[in-house]
């Protein structure tokens, strides 16, 4: 019984981190950072990377490090399924998710706003944060020694 633990357990990680990582994802269409700039009192995160205009006047410019924020997630979920097998797949997969998380969390200071404006992060990007830091776990757990099959 104990070994056909240890078979599964890989795969169950992997699986585990590509769905944190797609979930993560998947936040780009929640609310990111809070701001009251026009009228406008939050942004997805669609908005924060690629930028946003509002009756010709553009409020949000498009942000290199929110594109990031929510391009990696799905790198690393593609990286941890088609690399499964390799360890260096894994490295990889595991920091793409983890820079993720940190990149989200950040999203506040990433964000590059036309008007002079206080902006908060806001539950969509927290939750990317997590859920990618966690898929990140999930996927560095795949390479402990003691989850090798024999």
């Amino acid at each position: 019984m104990k070994e056909k633990i240890k078979n599964i357990l890989p795969w169950a990680c992997t699986i585990a981190a590509a769905a944190m990582g797609i979930a993560a994802f998947f936040f780009i269409f929640a609310p990111s950072v809070n701001a009251n700039v026009l009228g406008e009192t939050y942004f997805k995160g669609l908005n924060t990377a690629l930028g946003y205009t509002k009756s010709n006047i553009k409020v949000l410019s498009a942000s290199a490090g929110m594109i990031l924020a929510y391009l990696f997630p799905l790198l690393g979920a593609a990286t941890a399924v088609i690399g499964k097998d390799s360890r260096i797949a894994r490295i990889i997969s595991t920091a793409l998710l983890l820079v993720s998380g940190a990149l989200s969390f950040a999203a506040a200071a990433l964000v590059r706003p036309h008007f002079t404006a206080e902006i908060s992060i806001a539950f969509g990007s927290v939750l990317s944060g997590v859920f990618s830091i966690l898929g990140g776990i999930a996927e560095c757990a795949t390479c402990l020694p003691c989850l090798k099959a024999k």
